[in-house]
């Protein structure tokens, strides 16, 4: 097999790295919670429909009363569900919007991170939600304190990086950035 689309045979190093400092954006609360709720919405919604199906091959009145009441209510959770996940699906979009919009209008700072704030009560398996507070100096060399919005903690602090975008005309209208560095390969060389 050859290998070539994993390694670059001229430099010996693995492709998808660029170098020492390659990030990666962190994911979002909100889009993990939509993404949560979608998949228990369609199990439900699924499950309703399985349970409720029989209901026309059986001619048991309460029997057919019991796959009608039990789908029903299985298929009314698993659209409401989907409706949660809606709701943060959007909600994600609009953050999302907001970033890309300042980074197409705004000014871009780096940012130093102060301190990671844990959102209390939530936990995503080996994951929790937190808010990175971190500051950057404006062009009037200023020094600026800012919040990110809820972002899905799997590193140390050390790992991460922020940007600052802000619009110029209001500096209460910004979005931080949060990247992770990815990982590198260590103690692996390929000579072929």
């Amino acid at each position: 097999m050859n290998n070539s689309a994993i390694y670059n045979s001229n430099d010996n190093r693995q492709m998808g790295f660029q170098g020492p400092q390659a990030m990666m954006t962190v994911r979002s609360t909100k889009q993990a919670i939509s993404n949560v709720h979608a998949i228990v919405g369609g199990a439900l919604l699924g499950a309703g429909a399985l349970v409720f199906a029989p209901q026309f091959f059986i001619d048991h009145n309460a029997a057919v009363l019991a796959l009608q009441i039990t789908g029903g209510s299985l298929a009314l959770s698993g659209i409401i569900e989907m409706i949660i996940s809606a709701f943060f699906r959007r909600s994600a979009r609009r953050e999302q919007e907001k970033l890309d919009r300042l980074k197409a209008e705004g000014q871009s700072f780096s940012g130093k991170i102060i301190k990671i704030e844990r959102v209390p009560y939530m936990n995503f398996g080996r994951s929790n939600p937190v808010y990175i507070e971190c500051s950057y100096e404006n062009h009037e060399g200023k020094t600026c304190l800012v919040k990110s919005k809820s972002i899905l903690r799997t590193h140390s602090c050390g790992d991460y990086s922020a940007w600052v975008y802000v619009n110029p005309h209001n500096p209460h209208d910004y979005a931080v950035e949060i990247f992770t560095h990815a990982a590198e390969a260590q103690g692996f060389y390929d000579y072929r």
